[in-house]
């Protein structure tokens, strides 16, 4: 059986769930090699491209402001002008599907990808991310943001042609027109640790949020933190601020042993550290519909506390995991080889 992968690369959130499956393919004796995703100006992440022969491309990517804001304008203007591109990028993706004639077609959240279900009916597609949950009745709806809640309904819409959808939640739902599924986290991800040690670990989608971070630092200097970003830049040595370039590995050998974790509004981190029973603060993205909705749907189940700025003061002391729900994602997998087969 032959796979191929379509995956969204913005955040780590995707780059997660890709190689979750890969890993039980691999379980199952099916291998996946080969994935499609759009260039990055900062380059692709190195535990990703370690995993996968990847196929770049010229794609759609997000504009933010120097606040790590989304500009919703910019972003639709910058991806109308590069139309061009993105259709040379298009033909090239359906060239190779054509060559490849895989079985079936896993996506996890790529638009480009998605778009090619249009013209290849005899493969199987099947549609990863928590996005679509988003898309249930039962999911907790929020107030605003009405243009990006019209964004998300379209690219849910284009990156799910004709296939099967697997959407994820940090808890278990019913709704017919999807398959509800766990949070699927890599391997190393539900191996825990006994062991605490007295820091906070933070990652931070947008290395623009530093600025607020070291701010805080300075303020509560008995808080030990170890942050991960994309850095591209120098920062100021603070002695109880360590920051990491990404490094998936050791990110998560830390998850295992800090003692509370700080995230934006991500879903995959936030997903590990709520698996790990860390208490869990969520700073959403300034103006980004879906990591506003990620907070508040995991704040009104229990599983975090958010504020819409970096504020250390507001670091819970507890809260609850969902351990038993988690640990089923193998059994949605089998429900896709499956379908597939």
């Amino acid at each position: 059986m032959k796979i191929l992968f379509g995956v969204q690369t913005e955040g780590n959130g995707h780059i997660t769930q890709a190689i979750a499956t890969k890993q039980y393919l691999r379980s199952q004796g099916i291998e996946v090699t080969t994935a499609f995703a759009a260039k990055k100006k900062r380059g692709l992440s190195k535990y990703f491209t370690d995993e996968f022969n990847v196929i770049e491309y010229d794609g759609f990517d997000f504009v933010f402001d120097n606040d790590g804001r989304v500009v919703i304008w910019k972003t639709i203007v910058k991806n109308t002008f590069e139309l061009p591109r993105l259709i040379v990028s298009f033909i090239k993706i359906c060239s190779i599907i054509q060559k490849e004639k895989p079985d079936a077609i896993f996506n996890y959240y790529e638009p480009l990808v998605g778009l090619t279900a249009l013209f290849f009916k005899n493969i199987k597609y099947v549609s990863f991310g928590h996005q679509y949950a988003m898309d249930s009745y039962v999911y907790p709806k929020i107030n605003g943001y009405i243009v990006q809640k019209l964004f998300v309904d379209v690219i849910n819409k284009i990156t799910s042609i004709r296939a099967k959808i697997v959407a994820l939640s940090y808890y278990e739902f019913n709704d017919d027109t999807m398959i509800v599924s766990p949070p699927m986290l890599r391997s190393e991800s539900y191996s825990t640790s006994d062991k605490q040690q007295d820091f906070v670990l933070v990652y931070l989608m947008n290395e623009d949020m530093l600025p607020q971070l070291i701010s805080q630092a300075k303020k509560y200097p008995d808080i030990n933190i170890h942050c991960f970003t994309k850095l591209t830049k120098q920062y100021d040595d603070l002695p109880n601020l360590k920051l990491f370039n990404l490094d998936g590995k050791l990110f998560q050998e830390k998850m295992k042993v800090c003692k509370a974790v700080v995230c934006s509004g991500g879903f995959e981190t936030s997903a590990e550290a709520i698996y790990q029973n860390k208490p869990l603060l969520m700073i959403p993205m300034p103006n980004h519909y879906e990591q506003h909705a990620n907070c508040n749907d995991a704040y009104l189940n229990s599983y975090a506390i958010y504020s819409e700025s970096i504020d250390l003061s507001k670091l819970p002391k507890y809260q609850l995991g969902n351990k038993k729900w988690f640990d089923t994602y193998q059994y949605v997998l089998q429900r896709v080889l499956y379908y597939i087969r």
